[in-house]
This record gives C-alpha cells, sequence and structure tokens, in this order.
C-alpha cells in the first residue's frame, strides 16, 4: 500500500494550462538531478501513472456512489408508495406540517407509452411508406475507385479536417507476471 505522495507526482496530479511553465521547471529539475537515469525514469513514469489510478479509484467511487443513488431512489419511492397505502388506511388525503408545508395523498394513475410493433414491413414498403437514404459510407468506400468515379466526384468533394496533436511523452508500463503496481521509493528531485 502507497503511504506518500511525492512534490511531482502531485504537480502531474494538478497540471493545467496555467501550471504547464512550473511543470517544465519540475521535469527539468529531475533531469538535471544527479540521480541514475533509471530513477529519473521511474519516477516521472509512476509519477504520471499514478493518474491512472486516481482515476481508476474516481471510477469505483462513481460506480459505487450510482449504486447508492439507485438504492436511495429504490428505497424513497418505497416509502412514497407504503406511506400512501397507509394514508388510505386512516382515510388521509392531506397532513399539515410545520417544518413542511403538507404532505398530501395521491391516487395511484396510469401512465401510457404508445409503440408502433410493424408485423409486415414488405407490405407497407411497397404501400409507399418508406424513405430513400443515402449511403454516404460507400460513397466514400467507392470515391476513388474507377467503377462510379466520374458520377460520384462530380457530385461531391472529399473535405479533409486535419487536427494537429502535440507531442507526449509515452509512459510504457513492464510486461511481465512479476509487475507489482507501481510505487515510487523515492523523492528525485
Amino acid at each position: 500500500m502507497k503511504t506518500t505522495r511525492y512534490r511531482f507526482e502531485e504537480t502531474v496530479q494538478s497540471a493545467t494550462a496555467k501550471t504547464k511553465e512550473w511543470l517544465k521547471e519540475e521535469l527539468r529539475a529531475i533531469l538535471e538531478s544527479d540521480k541514475d537515469y533509471t530513477r529519473k525514469a521511474d519516477y516521472i513514469g509512476f509519477s504520471v501513472l499514478s493518474i491512472d489510478k486516481r482515476i481508476e479509484s474516481i471510477e469505483e467511487e462513481i460506480k459505487e456512489l450510482q449504486e447508492l443513488k439507485k438504492s436511495l431512489k429504490t428505497a424513497k419511492e418505497l416509502v412514497l408508495t407504503t406511506g400512501a397505502e397507509v394514508f388510505t388506511e386512516y382515510g388521509i388525503d392531506k397532513l399539515d406540517g410545520a417544518g413542511i408545508s403538507s404532505i398530501t395523498f395521491t391516487g395511484a394513475t396510469t401512465s401510457d407509452k404508445t409503440k408502433l410493433i410493424i408485423e409486415d414491413r414488405e407490405a407497407l414498403i411497397e404501400a409507399g411508406f418508406y424513405k430513400k437514404v443515402l449511403d454516404e459510407e460507400m460513397l466514400r468506400d467507392l470515391y476513388h475507385t474507377s467503377q462510379y468515379k466520374d458520377i460520384i466526384q462530380s457530385y461531391t468533394r472529399l473535405d479533409v479536417t486535419s487536427t494537429p496533436k502535440p507531442a507526449k511523452i509515452k509512459i510504457n508500463k513492464r510486461r511481465g507476471v512479476n509487475n507489482p503496481t507501481h510505487t515510487i521509493t523515492e523523492e528525485v528531485a
């Protein structure tokens, strides 16, 4: 179990566009330190990988909170319907309160949702209940082929949008059976 949170780990986990220069200075300090290059790599790598652990932990907490939210909604619905049963037993339509305005009884109602179920698609299509849809995927696939090149290229054009992606470092995890969860053994910078 990890018990220490190192300075660079904290720096990478709270990095923003505003703290980019600070992050650069921290990276420079690590790279310029007199420690062995493998320790520098581990310190940087494990600090960045700690973000994955935090994300995983947050995802687990979100899942637990969603389950709690679901159970609370179920409990609320049970309390409201049970309360309605008890109010009915006592013939209560409304109960005034001091801290809240009142609790009122609402009787059972029905909610109708209509769903169209198709039993014979072909008969409906033959009767004219259909629409033509252009197959854009086929057009993209055939755009550069010779079979339909003239007609496709006369009525279409390709619009290529390039999105630049900045250079990044990549943290490569060690593979193998003896790969424990990542931990930083000591502060480097």
